[in-house]
């Protein structure tokens, strides 16, 4: 078997090296010059990368939400399309025998009508 990748896929599509680019005010820029901000990257990416993921599980899990209520609806759809084709198929064997009372009712009238001009 194949390596599984655990990898969680990009939203923005993004594939490779992403620049980011953070504004920050005067004041913090002077503070932050005399700390490792790579340091501090690289410490807050295990974080960034559990936020992202739980991120990504809540978009999931409303995605998952969505498409149930989108079954239900198809299965409430569906249930009104089998009450409709019960009633025509009743419909049609109520059709059936009444077209075969009829041609019977017909057949019966032709006859007499044939006995009525034979006289």
């Amino acid at each position: 078997m194949g390596k599984k990748d655990s990898s969680v896929p990009n939203p923005d599509r993004v594939h490779g090296e992403v620049l980011i680019t953070i504004t920050v005010p005067r004041e913090l820029f002077k503070k932050l010059k005399s700390i490792d901000i790579e340091r501090v990257i690289r410490e807050n990416i295990p974080k960034v990368e559990e936020t992202f993921v739980a991120e990504y599980i809540e978009h999931l899990v409303k995605k998952r939400e969505r498409l149930e209520e989108k079954l239900h609806e198809m299965e409430k759809s569906l249930a009104r399309i089998e009450e409709f084709y019960k009633k025509a198929l009743s419909d049609n064997e109520l059709m059936k025998l009444e077209r075969n009372r009829l041609r019977e009712e017909n057949k019966i009238l032709k006859r007499e009508l044939m006995l009525k001009r034979s006289r």
